[in-house]
């Protein structure tokens, strides 16, 4: 077994075998950050200690508390901050470092890992790149937050857990090969919306040159929480007088009670019109400070770390989210859920965008089904990643690569039928099925050539932009905001302008009479 020579100690690691039979090394369960217990619960994670002897890294570390809301049990450790390495070649006098791709898990900031079991490398290692997944605190345990700085616990610690692990890489990823002036942060989803988070913190500049976010932005509302310590307190039992009083309830119970009591409060990962009790915010100015600023400002404004940046969603991401049960087809209440949150107030332009979004909705000839697709995907996804788009466009240097997922290969032809979906698109999720072998939808199904193909097209496209910026030959970068150019990634990619055009120019009127997209975010429920 390998043996590799890291900041913090030595390791030893074992191998695999990617999809197309090659050989690669993998080292498990590398720890990126000092456990966060005790003290250092709900705070900033502090970098690694090192270790005597030799550390077997041939097992994922432990994952970080998930909700039970999803599973029906609380499950996880607080001993969590733990990343994965995956390369062909360990460095050789005369290697060329290789191009470093590092996946953020999504899961809602509620739910998920970076383990190989979630974050398989098969597919990604078809690629001649050094591949990193990693964990990070989720829920309260990632994203309590406290008004009082004095207090210490701000807020993201679950995206300055993320930072560590970029910091981690450019202190270390070289040992496996990779080249830590050339990395790239992708992810799906929430992980989508972290990439876009870590963009956005200055206590990330230069720790990656690239980014890819797939059904993700910052200024979708799901991305957010609130402040709930008070409240969770008393879920706890305890009454309370002020955020000093419910921080040493917080600390004195056990990490699972704390989770218990969270998931008292939380609404369904999959509701549209959710806001996270616990998820990322604007923090006060604090010496931890991960982000101090209103994120639609900074996109605006260019005051983001700019990268070249490839983004977009699924061609029907609300497909997946119409089949859970909160929110069955047909069963969608108009005016809790087509007007998202962000909106509902007592303005007078309310009566007027209701009549909009019924039109475009309910009188444009849909099914039942489909309507409710379009709602959850332009409420949940596509609103909020057009529009930072839009809003990036003003002010960037980078080029940014815009694409509709639509690539229909066999594995997801069955995946629809398991879920018994019959109108056309991708739904959300679709591409992480092109990224790693674990299977969200259980169909069943063997991959057949067809998908093999599809799936090495797919990675080779990501992998050739992180080694070099390289993307499809008709992909043309976004020129600017009035019309945006996208690629249709499917078996023969195609250009077009415009994504969800009728569509997204009703929002995109509504939000201009809103005042744009004010997603209220430093909001204190406390």
């Amino acid at each position: 077994m390998a043996q590799v020579t890291i900041k913090q100690g030595k390791i030893r690691g074992t191998t695999s075998t990617s999809l197309t039979g090659e050989t690669f090394h993998k080292f498990l369960g590398i720890p990126f950050a000092k456990p966060p217990l005790g003290e250092l619960r709900f705070k900033a994670p502090q970098p690694a200690e090192s270790w005597s002897g030799v550390r077997d890294c041939i097992e994922d570390g432990h994952v970080a508390f998930t909700s039970a809301n999803v599973f029906d049990t609380t499950q996880g450790f607080e001993d969590c901050l733990y990343l994965n390495v995956f390369t062909r070649d360990l460095p050789e006098s005369n290697d060329t470092l290789k191009p470093v791709m590092v996946y953020i898990h999504g899961g809602g900031f509620t739910i998920g890992n970076g383990t190989q079991q979630m974050c398989t490398p098969d597919f990604v290692m078809t690629q001649d790149v050094v591949y990193v997944t990693m964990n990070y605190r989720l829920s309260v345990l990632g994203f309590l937050s406290l008004e009082d700085v004095s207090l210490d616990v701000p807020g993201n610690a679950g995206l300055k857990d993320q930072t560590m692990a970029l910091r981690w890489v450019q202190e270390n990823i070289k040992q496996f090969n990779g080249d830590p002036n050339n990395v790239t942060i992708f992810g799906i989803s929430a992980g989508g919306a972290s990439v876009q988070f870590q963009m956005l913190s200055p206590t990330a500049k230069n720790l990656f040159h690239k980014a890819i976010a797939q059904s993700g932005s910052v200024l979708n509302s799901w991305a957010w929480g609130q402040r709930n310590a008070i409240l969770l307190a008393e879920k706890l039992g305890k009454s309370v007088k002020n955020e000093k009083e419910a921080l040493e309830v917080l600390l004195e119970a056990s990490a699972e009670e704390v989770v218990k009591a969270a998931n008292q409060l939380t609404d369904n990962i999959f509701d549209i019109d959710a806001r996270r009790p616990f998820g990322p915010i604007i923090e006060k100015p604090n010496p931890t400070a991960f982000l101090t600023e209103d994120p639609s400002t900074l996109l605006a404004s260019g005051n983001f770390n700019q990268v070249p940046l490839i983004q977009g969603a699924c061609s029907n991401e609300g497909q997946m989210y119409a089949l859970t049960k909160t929110l069955a087809p047909g069963t969608v209440d108009y005016e809790k859920n087509v007007i998202p949150w962000f909106l509902k107030s007592k303005s007078s332009m309310y009566p007027e965008w209701t009549t909009k979004l019924r039109n475009l909705y309910f009188n444009s000839g849909y099914t039942k089904d489909e309507r409710i697709y379009h709602i959850i995907s332009d409420v949940s996804f596509l609103i909020g990643i057009v529009q930072s788009t839009e809003l990036m466009l003003r002010k960037s240097v980078q080029p940014i690569f815009v694409y509709v997922f639509d690539y229909i290969s066999p594995m997801i032809k069955h995946a629809k039928e398991f879920l018994k979906i019959d109108s056309p698109g991708c739904f959300h999720g679709c591409d992480m099925m092109f990224f790693s072998t674990f299977q969200f939808i259980p169909s069943g199904a063997p991959l057949t050539e067809d998908d093999r193909i599809a799936i090495l097209k797919v990675n080779k496209m990501w992998a050739d932009f992180a080694r070099d910026g390289t993307v499809h030959p008709s992909w043309e970068p976004v020129r600017g905001p009035e019309r945006i150019e996208y690629l249709r990634i499917q078996q023969e990619p195609e250009m077009l302008s415009s994504p969800f055009e009728e569509r997204m120019a009703v929002w995109r009127e509504i939000l201009q009479e809103a005042g744009n997209l004010d997603l209220k975010f430093s909001e204190s429920a406390n």
